[in-house]
């Protein structure tokens, strides 16, 4: 590659003309790309006319990994000094943003890559040269995309993203239950920001919403309590079984600790407990021995063995299942009667583990 071929190529990323470079020289994989001295008539402070070189000061670009792929731009600005009000400048280009290493054509260039929905921040990271932090923060810095309204059903979760500017490691995400549609991201689901964010959106979009769906972090109920008064708060099925079978744990260990360790009670509640949670088994198979109880037995033979130990965690079973059927094949039209129903029989039942979970 020729002198000038280079030129041409270092000219086209930091947005510079040739005869604006006096010389580039190369050593290795680094280029040192000296700018052409300015002709100043007199200092732009103070109006002086004794004005002299002051040498060169260095500024580090980054650009696309197209050509230079594996190349560093080392740019030597001259500096001058006026000798009347001892005031220092240099030669003003506007080559990248300010305060940052990294050229136009870079931020160009990650943003185009980035179009595309199959490109992740470290493959633009990768192809331009830089940190997968650096391409988060051009994103950011230059995609604004316009909010989408808040639906009449609107839903509310987290995704960790760290991010620093903000110090939060999650990211709060409004999304359209019905559209399956994301609506906004913000940088944090910090309970202040959420109140500043929604402080924002015009009152009667928030009152167009009818149901908010959240998990169980707390400082969400606040949030929309203040800002979606006309909104009925819903936690999503996910986080309803997810807490229900971890009730349901407790009331196993509850009654597992009741009995020796070498009792066939105890080694089913701790070796089979996996039958009480996991709806996916197929407990319909093929009996095998089992040389505890001394005799052939199925999964499905081993829960009613279980379920058989104790009354209470019986029925705690029993409701987790009621609940989870109930979620699955209720209609809209049968749903509220369906729930008190099945809220009954969590009172009813008395278990104290279940007693946070109504009540919350």
């Amino acid at each position: 590659m020729s002198n000038n071929d280079i030129k041409r190529i270092i000219c086209s990323f930091i947005n510079l003309k040739e005869e604006e470079i006096e010389k580039i020289d190369c050593y290795l994989n680094d280029f040192y790309v000296y700018l052409a001295s300015v002709k100043y008539e007199c200092c732009p402070v103070c109006g002086g006319i004794k004005i002299y070189s002051k040498g060169f000061y260095e500024r580090n670009i980054t650009v696309p990994n197209n050509v230079l792929s594996s190349y560093n731009i080392h740019l030597k600005v001259r500096r001058y000094v006026c000798q009347d009000c001892h005031s220092s400048f240099s030669d003003s280009k506007e080559l990248s943003p300010a305060n940052k290493k990294i050229s136009y054509a870079s931020i160009m260039n990650v943003m185009e890559m980035l179009k595309s929905p199959r490109c992740t921040f470290t493959d633009a990271a990768i192809a331009n040269g830089i940190s997968p932090s650096s391409v988060v923060r051009i994103f950011d810095e230059h995609c604004h995309i316009e909010r989408e309204s808040f639906p009449e059903v609107l839903c509310m979760d987290e995704v960790y993203t760290k991010n620093n500017d903000f110090d939060a490691k999650y990211s709060c995400i409004f999304y359209d239950f019905f559209k399956r549609s994301l609506i906004d991201v913000t940088p944090s689901r910090k309970k202040n920001y959420l109140y500043f964010y929604l402080s924002n959106i015009p009152k009667q979009e928030r009152d167009n919403v009818r149901y908010v769906c959240i998990d169980m972090y707390q400082p969400y109920k606040q949030v929309i309590e203040t800002y979606f008064k006309k909104a009925i708060i819903c936690v999503d099925s996910f986080h309803v079984i997810k807490t229900l079978n971890e009730d349901l744990k407790k009331v196993r260990i509850r009654i597992m600790k009741k009995y020796d360790h070498d009792s066939i009670e105890y080694y089913l509640l701790k070796h089979f407990n996996y039958l009480l949670m996991d709806r996916g088994i197929n407990l319909n198979n093929e009996p095998r021995y089992n040389k505890k109880l001394d005799r052939y037995i199925n999964l499905s033979g081993l829960l009613e063995l279980i379920l058989s130990i104790d009354k209470e965690l019986s029925a705690s079973y029993y409701l987790k299942e009621r609940y989870i059927l109930f979620n699955k094949e209720s209609s809209y039209e049968e749903a509220k009667k369906k729930y008190e129903d099945i809220l009954g029989e969590f009172i009813s039942s008395d278990v104290k583990e279940f007693k946070d979970f109504i009540t919350v």
